[in-house]
């Protein structure tokens, strides 16, 4: 049995959902793990971050693609090329940027919520293909998701009543950023679920190709803001702070990018869209538990509600899609 037919197997079975649900909840646990990065390096911006991760998730993925590149080359296809492009951009370049600038102008928390409204919004856009429930069926939980992601930027937004205009109106700034990535990431859970189900490629060696197209866009894109830009790389950073700037992003590039995606890709061919959709929520819950670890403290309870509001939605969801399966 090839792989391809396997996970079809796999996808159709018990065993094949459950997989695919650990294999979800593993990608969002390493994913949650990036909004911490901006708050560990303030002082090196939203590109320079953005383009020291995916530089060396490029480079991990070269080490991978290597040795399958006699394998992986003749089957690759100018649309193919194209695809990875465009899901390089929306799911990686432009998505971490806008995730970037937001953590650093409104904070950890606030981001990861908002950018939270993935998994209402990716079942909205792939409401009618295929394995997906009634719209009727996904208002009341992803209801509930919402109200806990509204309740906890009322909080945040009603902090900033004492704050000057220019530090609100740059708090509204990372908001819009934290809401267009939530428009990129929507976008990208759907076109790479969708491609990849009818790709040549199987969850690894699409995660490796992806992984070297954007690494190189990356490089480009970093040698072209150094151009336009050469203070862009201030040379007043200490050489410690730079040291630490690589093992992070190498750390994030591992791990988050090139693991995370892998297991993206398995989640998504055996699972239903937008169930893979729903479960983007624990991205945001493991990005606040990081949260609050880094803070050492515990969520408030005006912190604690909307989680269990959102706790609350994704059980009722994962309720109906089982449901949906039984019948």
């Amino acid at each position: 049995m090839t792989s391809r037919s396997f996970l079809a197997a796999g996808s159709s079975s018990g065993s094949g959902f459950i997989s695919g649900f650990g294999f979800a909840l593993a990608a969002c646990a390493l994913w949650g793990a990036i909004f911490l990065v901006p708050m560990l390096l303030p002082e090196f911006s939203p590109l320079q971050i953005t383009f020291g991760r995916f530089v060396l998730y490029g480079v991990v993925a070269l080490c991978v693609f290597v040795p399958q590149a006699a394998r992986l080359l003749p089957r690759l296809r100018v649309v193919d090329i194209k695809h990875l492009v465009w899901l390089a951009l929306t799911g990686n370049i432009v998505y971490f940027a806008l995730v970037a600038t937001s953590v650093q102008w409104i904070g950890m928390a606030v981001t990861s919520l908002i950018v939270g409204l993935v998994p209402v919004i990716v079942p909205l856009m792939g409401r009618k293909t295929s394995g997906a429930l009634p719209l009727r069926r996904m208002l009341a939980p992803m209801g509930l998701i919402l109200l806990g992601i509204v309740l906890i930027n009322v909080k945040a937004l009603s902090g900033q009543s004492g704050h000057t205009a220019e530090q609100t109106d740059k708090y509204l700034l990372g908001v819009l950023m934290a809401v267009l990535a939530v428009i990129c990431w929507s976008r990208y859970a759907l076109d790479n679920t969708r491609y990849l189900a009818r790709s040549a490629f199987n969850g690894t060696e699409w995660s490796t190709l992806w992984g070297l197209v954007v690494g190189l866009i990356s490089a480009l894109l970093w040698a072209l803001l150094l151009l336009l830009s050469p203070s862009a790389n201030a040379p007043e950073i200490p050489a410690e702070r730079w040291q630490l700037f690589w093992l992070l992003n190498l750390a994030v590039a591992i791990f988050s990018s090139w693991l995370g995606n892998w297991m993206w890709n398995a989640a998504s061919q055996r699972l239903p869209i937008t169930f893979v959709g729903q479960l983007l929520v624990f991205e945001t819950l493991f990005a606040l538990a990081y949260h609050f670890i880094y803070e050492r403290r515990l969520p408030q309870t005006s912190e604690l509600a909307p989680m269990l509001l959102i706790l609350a939605g994704i059980v009722w969801s994962l309720r109906r899609f089982s449901q949906a399966r039984s019948t």
